[in-house]
């Protein structure tokens, strides 16, 4: 299954596309990053999850990086696989993505 957490926008247009699994975080500042974590952690729980897609600057959020860099050394196989993806705004400049240290630690080696 594939889930998707993200703002307002990019819940619509997963919906569009079909995806079932989608949540759409709160929009309050206070709120946000305690939902983003309430999230994660249901949806690293649940079985059959192997694909989250969640909002960069979501995952922005020093609380949930942590929580994304605890699930990906700790998960003892390929899944969940946990991608970000930019919002409306665009891309966030990033020195080394989540993905990048997956690769680094699966293989050994930093690709380029």
């Amino acid at each position: 299954m594939i889930a998707v957490i993200g703002d307002r926008e990019t819940a619509i247009g997963f919906r569009l596309a079909g995806v079932q699994a989608v949540y759409e975080v709160s929009q309050n500042e206070e709120e946000k990053e305690n939902e983003t974590l309430n999230l994660l952690n249901k949806l690293v729980s649940e079985d059959g999850v192997v694909l989250i897609i969640i909002n960069e600057r979501l995952a922005a959020e020093t609380r949930v990086r942590n929580k994304i860099r605890a699930i990906n050394e700790n998960k003892r196989g390929v899944t969940p696989i946990i991608v970000e993806i930019p919002d409306k705004r665009g891309p966030m400049e990033k020195k080394v993505s989540e993905i990048e240290r997956l690769i680094k630690r699966a293989v050994g080696v930093a690709l380029k």
